[in-house]
This record gives C-alpha cells, sequence and structure tokens, in this order.
C-alpha cells in the first residue's frame, strides 16, 4: 500500500471517529432539547387550561369542564387530561380511546408543577389555584411518538449532510494528501530509478523548503557523494590493476609472529587520516620497542629472541579488540594501531597495562628473558594527519620513554626534546 493511501486511510479514520462522534452528541442532545422544547410549550398550554378551569371548579360546572378538557383532547398528542378537585378527586376527565389510565396517574399530590418521562410519553402535573389558594390540580399525559418521528427525521437529514460531506472530504482529502506527497513520490521514483539504474548522477528537484525539502537535498548529497566514491573506486581500481603483479609480491603477514607487517599497517593507516573521512574518529598508534632485546639474542641465541618476540605478539594479540590493529615491523619493533577510540585515557591505560603485562616473567627453555618494553604514543587527527607524520610522532614518544629510564610509555608532545 502507498503511503498516500496510508496516510488517507488513517486520516479519514481520524475524521469518520470524529464526525460520528459529533453526530453522536449533536443527536441526543437535539433530542433532549426538543423534548424539552415540547415540554415547555405543553406546559404553558396546561398553564392556560388551569387559569381556564378555575371558575368551574369554584362553581362545581362539571360540564363545562368535561368540554373544555375534551376542546384540550383535539391535540393527536394529548392522551390523557384529569381535573381534580382540592381534596384530590376526580372533578372531570379526559382519555384518548387508546389510553387506559392507571392508579399512578393520581398519586401526584402538590403545590408545584413537575413533569416526568415515560418512555416516550410524558406526564404533567400543574396546580389549579386561584388568588393563592389551591382548588385542585391538572394532570396531562401526552405522546411524544409524532416528535420522535419528526426528530428521527431531522437525524437522517444530518446524517445524509454528514455522509456528503464526508464523502466529498474523501475526494478533496486525497487530492490534497497527494499535492503535499508528490515531492516525497517524485524522490521514491529517483530512488528507484538510481536502484534500477545503477546511475549515481541523477538529482531530485527541490520543490519546497520543508522537511521533504531537506530530505530531497540530503538524497542529492548522498548521490553525489555514492558518485564521488565510485569515481574514486574506479581510479584506486585502475591503480591497483596497473601495480597488480607487485602487489602480489607484497606479504601482508610476518612469517615468524604471523601478525600483520608494515604494508597492512600502512593501508590501514591511510584508512583513518583519509581527507574524505568526515568526522575523523580519534585513533592511537603505538610504536613499541623491546629493552634488551640485543642481549637476549647474544646471550641465549636468536631461537631464544624469536620465541620471545612470538610470546610478545601473543601477550599483547589477547589484550586487544577485534578492530585493533598489532603489526611487526621487524627485528624487535611492533606497532600497535587503534583506530576508533573513545579518550586518549583509554589508550593510555591499554599502554600502561601492555608494560605490565610484558614484564612478567617471559620462560624460554626455564629461563627468564630479562626484556622490558617501551612505548610512545601519538593520536590523529591530534599529533598528526598523514601517515608517515603520525609514525614519526608515535617513534619520538617511543624514544622520550627509553630516555626516562625504559620499561614505560610515553605521548608525543611537541615542547618534548628530540
Amino acid at each position: 500500500m502507498s503511503l498516500v493511501k496510508r496516510l488517507t486511510q488513517l486520516n479519514l479514520s481520524v475524521m469518520a471517529s470524529s464526525m460520528l462522534l459529533v453526530f453522536s452528541l449533536t443527536s441526543i442532545l437535539l433530542w433532549f432539547v426538543v423534548r424539552d422544547r415540547q415540554a415547555e410549550t405543553a406546559e404553558i398550554n396546561l398553564a392556560q387550561l388551569a387559569h381556564n378551569v378555575v371558575p368551574m371548579l369554584v362553581f362545581n360546572d362539571a360540564d363545562t369542564a368535561s368540554k373544555e378538557l375534551e376542546l384540550v383532547g383535539i391535540n393527536k398528542d394529548v392522551l390523557f387530561v384529569s381535573l381534580r378537585n382540592a381534596k384530590g378527586e376526580v372533578f372531570s376527565e379526559y382519555a384518548k380511546p387508546s389510553f387506559v389510565p392507571y392508579s399512578s396517574l393520581y398519586q401526584q399530590v402538590g403545590t408545584e408543577s413537575q413533569r416526568e418521562y415515560e418512555g416516550v410519553r410524558m406526564r404533567l402535573y400543574y396546580p389549579v389555584s386561584i388568588k393563592g389558594k389551591l382548588e385542585g390540580d391538572l394532570i396531562m399525559v401526552l405522546d411524544l411518538t409524532g416528535m420522535m418521528y419528526w426528530y428521527l427525521q431531522l437525524v437522517l437529514m444530518l446524517a445524509l449532510l454528514i455522509a456528503a460531506l464526508f464523502t466529498g472530504s474523501v475526494f478533496l482529502l486525497a487530492r490534497v494528501q497527494r499535492q503535499a506527497l508528490m515531492p516525497l513520490i517524485t524522490l521514491s521514483e529517483l530512488a528507484q530509478r538510481v536502484s534500477s539504474e545503477h546511475n549515481f548522477q541523477l538529482r531530485a528537484n527541490v520543490i519546497r523548503d520543508d522537511e521533504i525539502g531537506i530530505l530531497t537535498r540530503s538524497f542529492n548529497e548522498l548521490l553525489k557523494r555514492v558518485d564521488i566514491s565510485q569515481a574514486e573506486l574506479k581510479q584506486q581500481l585502475e591503480q591497483e590493476q596497473a601495480q597488480g603483479q607487485q602487489l602480489k609480491q607484497m606479504v601482508r603477514t610476518d612469517p615468524l609472529t604471523n601478525l600483520p607487517n608494515r604494508v597492512a599497517l600502512n593501508q590501514l593507516l591511510k584508512e583513518i587520516t583519509c581527507e574524505g573521512c568526515n568526522p575523523r574518529p580519534l585513533s592511537c598508534l603505538m610504536f613499541i620497542d623491546l629493552d634488551n632485546f640485543k642481549f637476549v639474542n647474544d646471550n641465549y641465541g636468536h631461537d631464544a629472541g624469536d620465541e620471545t618476540l612470538i610470546e610478545v605478539g601473543n601477550r599483547i594479540s589477547a589484550m586487544i579488540r577485534s578492530d585493533d590493529l598489532l603489526c611487526r615491523l621487524g627485528g624487535d619493533e611492533f606497532a600497535l594501531l587503534l583506530p576508533s577510540i573513545e579518550s586518549t585515557e583509554n589508550a593510555e591505560k591499554l599502554a600502561a597495562r601492555i608494560v605490565t603485562i610484558i614484564n612478567r616473567p617471559i620462560m624460554v627453555k626455564d629461563t627468564v628473558m630479562p626484556i622490558g618494553i617501551s612505548i610512545g604514543l601519538a593520536y590523529t587527527p591530534l599529533d598528526a594527519d598523514a601517515p608517515m607524520d603520525l609514525l614519526n610522532c608515535a617513534d619520538d614518544a617511543m624514544y622520550a620513554a627509553k630516555r626516562a629510564g625504559k620499561n614505560n610509555f610515553k605521548v608525543f608532545s611537541k615542547q618534548a626534546p628530540v
């Protein structure tokens, strides 16, 4: 289902629910208003009737009172009218043939007018008095069926009007939403073209400066970056093909320790210091040199030196992350590249742990190898932006550690003496 249809359905659901709620509340309110209006009119007529029949009660003229009640009964909504005297006795009464009076009709006695609703019927009570003296009362029962039919017709007309408005709103909402989302639809179609044609030089037109406009600009920028990346990749592939024979002959792994060598280090250094990396992550390069390694070779033999180098590589490898790169550069020199770190403090803690772990006895043929370790730390982009500059900075820091007594680590500082 398309976005336009989904949004239209959601909006129509909300609008339909709102209109249904308004229709229901309006219908209920209208019923009470109409019913109360009918009751007020009936009370006015009943008050007029009470004024007319007072003399008949006073002079005990029941025949005239009956005629007066019959005149009121001509109204089709009036089912029953009863006139009682002050003792609560029926003085005169009129009832439609379809209405059968019941005993509870005559229970109401008082000095205030009242109304009660009984289903589709309404019962009114009104006192008859003259000069403040209560002479009797009037009881009237009205049939609300006719009013209810009129009310239902009115509600039906209102429902038809709301249905017509809703139908018109459906077409109008779909059209308005399609126009509003047209830039997004166009962007979606462009994305499908790019996916099918692999043509990253296509661009979308920015129609409005709103959220969709921002999305369109971002999409165009993404296409631009991908296009540039493809061009660079193509150029890089062409260069690699030209140098293919040479690259095949290069070995990326140190044969003694099975660690990556200088070639692997240089490759990763180029990646993390590339100008296109934005933002550049904070990275750390550690230049590692073993202390007293020449003494080990001279006194215990090159085999012992080789085993020492392997053990050093294993110990450091066990401490680093899978994304970190530990390389043997040659001789007793290693390099550890941390391509992404949260802070310089983390790298320095790791360097301290490496010094500690290497200081633990390294046993070769039941003999402890008397070696230590000196580490120089440099950061990119803080200290250097280019691979060779970063290597030189780390190397300078390593020599600073040796000058400070060996078997420790130092961080590169531009103020440090050469």
